[in-house]
């Protein structure tokens, strides 16, 4: 089975429930479970965590999500599919954020793990969310863009163009009429 592969035609109910359970099963593991486990092992390494940021980490925390929620119900909604490369958006979303940014469910994602180490003190959450970004941005974003470039053609190297990956626009991006 390719990593990247477009979604089989289903209703819009069908790709937010496939969307909802993967994103919930996601932030489970990399929200709850690998979180947790960091701040265990940093607690039993007797490593000294800075003063909690609580107001900080519930604002980002709250933004993060709601980014992320509008990003895969853009996605199923506008795309045909899931945000997952595996059962890919069937057309190019360029609606909800992503006429703001190239990769909001990235930006959204680091920004919850960022938001979790700030709440927890933890300098390795933070870490953590580096590393995460870091290996999205320099291995899965290339393949991703190759994938997209291949598909979509010009409409997406236009895309590409105008819309940034990690700093949003100011107006919503207008993909030109064919």
């Amino acid at each position: 089975m390719p990593f990247f592969r477009p979604a089989r035609p289903a209703s819009v109910a069908w790709n937010l429930i496939k969307t909802s359970i993967g994103v919930l099963l996601l932030w489970f593991l990399l929200l709850f479970l690998l979180p947790l486990g960091i701040s265990i092992v940093e607690i039993e390494l007797g490593i000294q965590r800075f003063p909690p940021q609580y107001f900080a980490a519930a604002a980002l925390l709250l933004v993060s999500t709601a980014v992320a929620l509008w990003a895969a119900i853009s996605v199923a909604t506008s795309g045909g599919g899931t945000p997952f490369p595996f059962d890919m958006a069937r057309k190019m979303v360029v609606t909800g954020p992503y006429a703001y940014l190239r990769y909001p469910l990235a930006s959204a994602g680091a920004g919850q793990v960022v938001a979790l180490g700030l709440a927890f003190g933890s300098v390795p959450v933070l870490v953590y969310a580096t590393l995460a970004l870091m290996l999205w941005y320099y291995l899965m974003r290339p393949a991703a863009e190759r994938h997209l470039a291949a598909r979509f053609g010009d409409a997406w190297r236009e895309y590409a163009r105008a819309v940034r990956g990690f700093r949003p626009r100011v107006t919503p991006y207008r993909h030109p009429d064919p």
